[in-house]
This record gives C-alpha cells, sequence and structure tokens, in this order.
C-alpha cells in the first residue's frame, strides 16, 4: 500500500513538473514574440497591425502612379492580406485615412507590377471586415479601330468624403489631349457603403 502511494505521488509530482515546464515555455515564447513584433522581426497581426498605421488627413489629390505623393504607404503583412479579400501572395500597401461615421477607412494600392499600381477605397467594420471597397486609380491599354492608347482614372477626395472619379482616355499620340470619357462623385454613406451622387453643374 505504501509503495503504491509513493508511486501516485511520484506521478502527480512528474505531472506538476511537466505542465509548469509548459506554462514556462509559453510564456517565454510571448515574450520572444512581443520583443520581435517591438523590433520590427515579426509582422504584427490582425487588428494590432491596423492601429499601428499612421493617419494621412484628408483632402486628397489625384497622384497618378506615384504613391509616394499621397502620403506614407505600409507594406501589409502577408497575414493581413485576407482582410481585403486578397490571397497571401497579393503585393500590397495601405495607408489609414479619416473614419466616416466611425468606421475605419484605407487606401489600399495592389502593386500589379513593381512600378504599377492600382488603388481603392476601402471601408470597414471594427473587426476591420471589409464592408465595401470603390476603385480610384488604374490605368490599362486600350486598343481602337483608328488609336491606340491608355484608359486612366483621376480622382478628388474632399474633407467631407465626396469622391470624384474621371476615367480618361489618352493616345499614343501625344498631339492629342486627354479624353474626358466620363465622370462620377461618391459618399460614404452611414452603413459605410459607397453611394454615387448627382454632380451638380456649376
Amino acid at each position: 500500500m505504501t509503495a503504491l502511494l509513493m508511486v501516485a505521488c511520484k506521478g502527480r509530482k512528474h505531472e506538476e513538473a511537466y505542465y509548469m515546464a509548459m506554462v514556462d515555455s509559453i510564456r517565454k515564447a510571448e515574450q520572444v514574440k512581443q520583443i520581435e513584433e517591438k523590433a520590427g522581426l515579426r509582422p504584427k497581426t490582425g487588428m494590432a497591425w491596423f492601429d499601428s498605421l499612421q493617419l494621412r488627413t484628408l483632402p486628397i489629390q489625384s497622384a497618378g502612379d506615384d504613391l509616394v505623393r499621397l502620403g506614407e504607404f505600409v507594406d501589409v503583412p502577408m497575414n493581413v492580406n485576407e482582410h481585403f479579400g486578397y490571397a497571401v501572395s497579393a503585393k500590397l500597401k495601405a495607408m489609414a485615412l479619416p473614419t466616416a461615421y466611425r468606421r475605419p477607412v484605407f487606401l489600399l494600392a495592389e502593386m500589379v507590377d513593381s512600378i504599377t499600381p492600382r488603388l481603392f477605397l476601402y471601408t470597414m467594420d471594427r473587426r476591420y471586415q471589409p464592408i465595401d471597397q470603390l476603385t480610384l486609380y488604374e490605368r490599362k491599354a486600350e486598343k481602337r479601330e483608328d488609336d491606340r492608347g491608355t484608359l486612366f482614372m483621376e480622382y478628388y477626395i474632399t474633407s467631407k468624403y465626396e469622391i470624384t472619379l474621371m476615367m480618361y482616355y489618352q493616345s499614343d499620340n501625344r498631339e492629342r489631349k486627354p479624353e474626358l470619357l466620363n465622370s462620377r462623385r461618391y459618399i460614404i454613406n452611414r452603413d459605410g457603403l459607397f453611394e454615387e451622387t448627382i454632380i451638380e453643374l456649376e
């Protein structure tokens, strides 16, 4: 009987020591993770990464392919891509804008190649899941019956989130001026959706 009690006590002590070692290991891993995040060696995840972005004030004027003129874009970590509806492999850059009706708003640049971006405006909920998105800028080749050129967009965002988008056609013949194809205006409504409005002629 005494022998059985001694074996049971030793077994309990062994289990306690095992679990204490596991707890210590988890604590050390968390400490290392925090140190690496502060040093920039480990990308911040989810909400922490969004909260770390610097705020870019409004208004915003179109800058074409030159993202630097817009402000300080930050590379989106691969594990955050899904918040914007992209695959892990996508190359994205983002910048935080002022909230609209207490909803987070972001500028997102999808890098088509090393120098060519597509630019989007995103509204999100409080868990940083997308509500709506609006294409602000992209450039693509256009072939017409009698000409070749490029379609491109320009935009302007006021401090009240009145968003004006303009689509142009620029012929490869640079003697021709850009041709305005259409112009649209949007606002962000209380549900965080982009709503098209009428452009008032002055």
